[in-house]
């Protein structure tokens, strides 16, 4: 069945996305997520877990993890026919594998289609976490051009396989992609075909394609990282025994808030509203020197995301207490997602999740009437101003990523040093301005 032109597209220095998605399936659209939203309980993040599994067991965590799970549009999915479903998969996904403008990131393992022959073998191994909507296991990949084999084992690369759980509609996910994210695709591996590639900041977490699985499941594939920040976070804490400080140094505080900055002013040049940002949305790499480096991740079937508790934007939580917001898309935007940028970065200063602490009073209602979480003594006062600033009641008075940018640029020596030299970011210090233009 297979076309001679095999497609072993195996694209470098690609970062893989977080878990943390959805209600349950089966929900009638909009209802369950509403319902779940405008309830007076704050719904706090998930811890994601992306990486090696600690000292409790999956399936403890998993557990765990399914009182923070975020909350997702899902779609009516009563008498499930599996065998439909597979079918009906199979032809959207031979579809996407037929456009142009899709066909290069849409790949096989094991199997070949009537188009395009497989790019490798793939054999899926333990699962290690699992959200209301999919699920992550390990994978070990074995591409059938020698030289990608090489890469993965000259930078030590591993993947994981994030997989849609049966009964989930391919088209239905297709609906839940962001505007932007397959036009990315395709420029990236435009960009890499072409004599000349550019290098891409690393600042944003990339899916290295997405496939069918033999079953019919749709699947994404990704490079694994083993840590998110809020799990890093809460291991800073636990070596903190005062209140008179947060997780981090300063420097690295600042780091970090400049290095979610510019994964999100990335995502928004390519018209990707994230709809979802927390700390346990944000992988880090710490490597050997001790830097860490951050990577915004779980954007990619972010058209259905409702969000998450108190990350939320005071006109979205409005909505939802409304149960109003399956039917306002537009309250979704770059300026929603610098409120939450706000949050994490509250979670980055002082170890906290927003609002921890206050079960006793509505969250929701405190927010919508302008209630912020409090900023500690020791925060700086232009820190805490990007914090107001990104928290301000109207969407319109907030700030661009462009913005927030330049403020940490103009205030933190770190930032500013690093950029100058060219360590680190290799960027001009107006590339993240004109990121918001391009």
């Amino acid at each position: 069945m297979g076309n001679t032109n095999s497609r072993v597209r195996h694209l470098p220095d690609v970062f893989c996305v977080c878990m943390g998605r959805s209600s349950k399936a089966g929900d009638v659209a909009g209802s369950a997520a509403e319902d779940a939203a405008s309830s007076s309980s704050p719904h706090l993040p998930a811890r994601n877990l992306v990486g090696e599994v600690g000292t409790e067991s999956v399936e403890q965590q998993i557990k765990q993890s399914m009182l923070h799970w975020s909350q997702l549009t899902q779609f009516d999915s009563d008498c499930i026919d599996e065998e439909d479903v597979k079918a009906d998969n199979m032809k959207v996904f031979l579809a996407l594998q037929l456009d142009p403008s899709t066909r290069d990131f849409f790949n096989t393992f094991n199997y070949d289609t009537e188009l395009w022959e497989s790019v490798g073998s793939l054999e899926i191994g333990h699962k290690f976490a699992e959200g209301g909507q999919a699920e992550l296991f390990h994978a070990n990949v074995t591409w059938w051009k020698s030289e990608d084999n090489e890469l993965d084992r000259e930078h030590g690369r591993e993947w994981v396989l994030k997989v849609f759980k049966k009964g989930t509609r391919l088209r239905h996910l297709q609906s839940q992609w962001p505007h932007g994210m397959l036009k990315f695709q395709e420029e990236r591996v435009a960009n890499w075909m072409s004599p000349t590639p550019k290098t891409y900041p690393r600042y944003f977490c990339n899916v290295q394609c997405g496939t069918l699985l033999g079953d019919g499941r749709f699947a994404f594939l990704m490079k694994k990282e083993h840590l998110d920040l809020r799990r890093l976070i809460d291991d800073k804490m636990k070596l903190i025994s005062t209140n008179n400080c947060g997780p981090f140094s300063k420097e690295v505080a600042e780091k970090l808030m400049f290095d979610v900055g510019l994964g999100m002013s990335w995502l928004h040049s390519r018209g990707i509203v994230h709809r979802d940002l927390k700390a346990s949305n944000v992988l880090v790499e710490v490597r050997d020197s001790g830097n860490i480096w951050c990577f915004v991740a779980d954007y990619e079937c972010s058209m259905g995301v409702v969000g998450t508790g108190p990350f939320r934007a005071p006109e979205i939580l409005k909505a939802c207490r409304e149960k109003s917001v399956s039917k306002r898309p537009e309250l979704f935007t770059m300026a929603s997602d610098v409120y939450s940028y706000g949050m994490t970065c509250y979670e980055i200063l002082t170890g906290r999740l927003p609002f921890d602490g206050h079960l006793g009073i509505d969250i929701m209602d405190a927010i919508i009437t302008g209630k912020r979480p409090e900023v500690p003594e020791y925060v700086e006062e232009w820190v805490h101003k990007v914090l107001s600033d990104c928290w301000q009641h109207d969407p319109t008075k907030r700030p661009s990523f462009g913005e927030i940018m330049n403020l940490i640029f103009s205030n933190s020596v770190r930032i500013r040093g690093l950029v100058e030299r060219g360590v680190t970011y290799h960027m001009d210090r107006m590339d993240w301005i004109k990121l918001e233009v391009q």
